[in-house]
């Protein structure tokens, strides 16, 4: 027995790091139990006891991977017993033909079970062939087990082949096969496994982290073109729709703060939509300076002020080079010649290949506050394109006489499509009514659609029928996506006179290690605006989704902007900020000790705060825990329902009070993008499974919601938290709710 178990623990442990290596974080602790399930049936010396162990494994491995309670297998408890298993078997394969590598367990619960599958297969058959004295048998299938993820993730290929090697050779030796066609085959396998290892190391040139290369394999016939994700960045209002699965279409390593990354801008609003319209500036080799537009402030030239990004492409299909702010210098000699356009858009000849990297400096402007509220409404000739709207020239911001130019404009019978969109006028003025600079009234639009106008997030808003889109979003449904927010903005803007246009990309995405994961999910539309000395501004209007990507927009990160956006003081904006630091994005000079302000009185204001904040956050989640102190494992059951809901509502997502399971997993998948359908399961289970199964199925909803949250919690910024741990709309109306 002790023989037995030296010659399969380096084989076991060869197949364990080269499946663990194609996941970021590895859940190692699982990864263990599946090997030692897996080792386990070998120290049995009989082997029908063995073969029991085994199937008994298989059980349990199907429970930790897929969370299949073992004695739901037992005929005629369920007929849709092996369904949930299924199907996620069915979604993990198809995610690996499209998901980038290494890929992320907690994104992709389905490839993260096949893993886990994987290792306890290859090394059970290793194990099992060790003790019925199979040797070449058990070396080959390490071979198998260890060079299959070697050649799906090319970099460190030569050590897993390596380790491979001697797993598969110590096998025989241990068991000591000394016959001349064992060593002969031994010696084949052993040249097996340094040929590879060596075909993955040369491969690594060119997969390293990009999409799988055996992607042709796709049993679905999937074309390579669907691999990748596409998006037509015109304004289109019918509705859109995100795959409940990410993909990876970037990472961008070089920014430490959460940017926008632009793909292009739409600066033509005709036939009640937003269009590209850019020009050619040059068409150059795609490794130079990039010349700056006349709308680009002169700081842009000074090299202290650019930011450096390096782009990975991953799975984009597009051929348009995302970045930063405004791009003013490009390193790509892989895209060749490329084509240079209006708005700092750069555009490669075709489609941009996956796995193609480049380096691209970009000028994001960062004035503060008070500048931005201090900056005259004085424009350039080359600023009246972002002053159009249906064709017509508005008057800027500062005309004395604009409102009632503006008023004659919209009222022209000549010009029935402009004139319908009067009533976004009499929004936008009795929205900005007492803004006295245009930076008040970019913040007064944005805190409407983001908090005070009853808008919502919807990706499937209804149609409009007898009037354009945006005035029937801004006048009637008020439910649509960032197009619908950001499109209506900017029209707005134009009407009161301020350059605005659509920018369409990506939100920053998720920050680790220096790197900036950007998915299509992240896809989105924001508002720019243009700003003298200081360049294109971003402003981000859309409320719900937007939250979850992070700090999504120049006001968010402005303390004094965010206060006087809560408390209606656009007015006092800029005296306010006027005490604030002016190198930076809104420090305020009230919080800082020092000056005239009386610092006793401040620490007291903000230790009453803190305090208030966490008596409120604390007590809602002592009374959530104390739901869950009871034997009854329906209440428990009933109560992660309740948690779920809660929180969902206070991060401002409508939840009816009657909301059923199958309700909150839509608004989780619909709202969020994430799949909550196993803890949908589990808790229906609980709440109205058979009393026998009830307990474990309570248990399972509260550990499924542990994880959902955990996940939910993650794509939060730190300000989307605070404020739903403080939030009151999960209490209203009781705490019985």
């Amino acid at each position: 027995m002790a023989r037995t178990f030296v010659a399969f623990v380096l084989p076991a442990l060869a197949v364990s790091v080269a499946w663990l290596r194609i996941e970021d974080p590895r859940r190692v602790g699982e990864a263990a139990g599946v090997v030692a399930l897996a080792l386990a049936p070998a120290l049995i010396p009989k082997a029908w006891l063995r073969l029991v162990v085994t199937a008994g494994g298989v059980l349990a491995v199907g429970w930790i991977a897929f969370a299949m309670q073992p004695w739901e297998l037992l005929p005629f408890r369920d007929e849709r017993v092996l369904a949930p298993a299924t199907d996620a078997t069915v979604r993990g394969i198809g995610d690996f033909y499209g998901v980038v590598l290494p890929f992320d367990p907690e994104s992709h619960l389905e490839m993260h079970a096949l893993l886990l599958v994987a290792v306890y297969v290859f090394v059970s058959a290793i194990a099992l062939l060790v003790a019925a004295q199979r040797p070449l048998s058990a070396a080959a299938v390490t071979v198998a087990g260890a060079g299959w993820p070697a050649t799906l993730l090319g970099e460190g290929a030569v050590t897993i082949g390596a380790l491979a090697l001697a797993g598969a050779l110590s096998i025989p030796l241990i068991l000591r096969v000394r016959s001349g066609p064992s060593l002969v085959a031994g010696a084949a396998t052993a040249a097996l496994v340094v040929t590879g290892a060596a075909w993955a190391s040369s491969a690594s040139t060119f997969a390293r982290e990009a999409t799988l290369d055996w992607q042709t394999w796709d049993f679905r016939g999937a074309p390579a073109r669907a691999l990748g994700v596409q998006f037509v960045w015109d304004a289109n209002y019918d509705g859109v729709s995100f795959p409940p699965t990410e993909t990876v279409v970037l990472k961008i390593a070089g920014p430490e703060r959460a940017q926008y990354w632009r793909a292009s801008t739409l600066d033509l609003f005709t036939a009640d939509r937003w269009l590209e319209d850019l020009s050619l500036i040059v068409l150059g080799e795609a490794s130079r300076s990039i010349l700056p537009g006349v709308l680009t402030p002169g700081q842009a030239r000074d090299k202290a002020h650019w930011l450096e990004q390096r782009v990975d492409v991953q799975a984009l299909v597009d051929d348009r080079v995302v970045a930063a702010g405004t791009p003013v210098a490009i390193d790509a000699p892989s895209l060749g010649t490329v084509f240079f356009l209006s708005g700092g858009v750069v555009r490669a000849r075709q489609e941009i290949d996956g796995g193609t990297r480049y380096r691209v400096w970009s000028y994001v402007p960062d004035p503060s506050p008070a500048a931005l509220a201090a900056a005259p409404a004085r424009y350039p000739p080359a600023a009246s394109r972002f002053l159009a709207v249906w064709g017509r020239s508005l008057p800027p911001f500062d005309e004395p006489s604009r409102d009632t130019l503006l008023r004659a404009l919209l009222g022209d019978p000549a010009y029935p499509a402009f004139a319908a969109y009067r009533p976004l006028y009499e929004a936008a003025r009795r929205v900005t009514g007492r803004a006295d600079s245009p930076y008040a009234a970019v913040l007064a639009l944005e805190s409407w659609f983001r908090q005070r106008g009853g808008f919502r997030y919807e990706e499937k808003p209804p149609r409009a029928i007898d009037v354009p889109p945006l005035v029937q979003f801004v006048t009637e449904s008020r439910a649509g996506y960032c197009q619908h927010f950001a499109g209506a903005m900017t029209v707005m803007l134009r009407l009161l006179g301020i350059p605005a246009r659509v920018a369409v990309g990506f939100t920053s995405g998720r920050y680790e290690d220096g790197i900036w994961t950007v998915t299509d999910h992240n896809a989105h539309a924001w508002v720019e605006v243009w700003f003298p000395s200081h360049g294109w501004v971003p402003f981000d209007p859309t409320p719900g989704r937007g939250t979850f990507a992070g700090t999504y927009s120049f006001a968010s990160e402005s303390a004094a902007a965010v206060a006087a956006l809560g408390r209606g003081e656009l007015g006092n904006l800029g005296a306010e900020n006027g005490r604030s630091d002016a190198g930076g994005r809104g420090t305020n000079a009230v919080g800082r000790p020092g000056g005239t302000d009386s610092p006793s009185l401040v620490g007291l204001a903000l230790l009453l705060t803190g305090l208030g904040t966490a008596v409120v956050g604390l007590t809602k989640v002592f009374v959530r825990r104390t739901r869950y102190l009871t034997r009854d494992p329906r209440r428990v059951a009933a109560a992660s329902r309740r948690e779920l809901e809660a929180f969902l509502r206070d991060q401002g997502i409508p939840i009816s009070r009657s909301a059923t399971l199958d309700a909150l997993r839509r608004a989780v998948e619909n709202e969020l993008g994430l799949n909550a359908s196993a803890f949908a399961e589990a808790a229906g289970r609980g709440r109205f499974g058979r009393p026998s199964d009830v307990p474990l199925a309570a248990s399972a909803a509260r550990r499924e919601l542990r994880a959902l949250l955990s996940r939910l919690r993650g794509e939060l910024s730190l300000w989307a938290r605070l404020r739903g741990f403080v939030s009151l709309r999960s209490v209203r109306g009781g705490w019985q709710a």
